[in-house]
């Protein structure tokens, strides 16, 4: 019985990594689906967010599986606990970066200029996204409790990224019909990149959760304290 709940502890490790791995991609695909108009990378983003949603669902019936079958010690109901929390944050960041490619589209001509300082701030946005969903899982590969912080600073700097280019994108002259609705679709795009952020931060606070148990701040209870937010 011993063995059995080692080998479905692993599994369920291996299915968040292989989930993360495929967030990762999804959001490096939805960036370039998004600011080079790449038909190949749209269809790679949504290729990712399906194959994200099996592994989610197929770690949700493991959690229920090991804790109906086996008789779990404390540390191990952190680990279960703490992967089922990161499999839901994983799936969200993949489903943000299909609605990010989904947002694709080309810019009116008339405006190259505002179009590629939005675009390559939309890409710097993507790619740090991408690079924290990756840096989470390593965190939870690596067991790494300090990694939270790190990933918390590089939230700050895509939500301060997010903060600029709304303001850029406000600061546009909107008499143009297509070029209002272009700019409105880039806006949100900032919205759900800023998002993954915060999901894999979410990932990260999980897995030093797991490691250290609840760590919550004055007054709050980890166990039941709300996430980031969930979207």
């Amino acid at each position: 019985m011993a063995t059995a709940l080692i080998d479905d502890l692993q599994t369920l490790s291996d299915g968040i990594q292989a989930s993360g791995r495929l967030t990762a991609e999804a959001v490096t695909s939805a960036t370039r689906a998004l600011v080079d108009w790449s038909a190949e990378a749209f269809e790679s983003t949504l290729e990712a967010e399906d194959a994200v949603k099996v592994l989610y669902a197929g770690t949700d019936e493991l959690v229920e599986s090991i804790l109906v079958s086996h008789r779990v010690t404390e540390v191990q109901v952190r680990t279960i606990l703490a992967a089922l929390h990161i499999n839901r944050s994983l799936e969200r960041a993949a489903h943000n970066a299909a609605r990010v490619a989904h947002l694709a589209t080309p810019p009116p001509r008339r405006s190259l200029v505002d179009e590629a300082v939005i675009a390559d701030a939309l890409r710097a946005m993507g790619e740090r996204a991408a690079e924290m969903v990756r840096t989470a899982v390593d965190t939870y590969e690596r067991r790494d409790v300090n990694a939270a912080r790190l990933l918390s600073a590089l939230d700050e700097m895509v939500d301060r990224e997010n903060e600029k280019l709304s303001d850029m994108i406000l600061s546009i002259e909107v008499n143009d019909p297509e070029l209002r609705r272009w700019s409105s679709r880039m806006l949100f795009a900032g919205r759900w990149l800023e998002r993954i952020g915060d999901h894999a931060v979410n990932a990260a606070e999980r897995t030093t959760y797991m490691m250290t148990g609840p760590q919550p701040p004055a007054g709050t209870n980890a166990l039941v304290a709300t996430p980031r937010n969930q979207r």
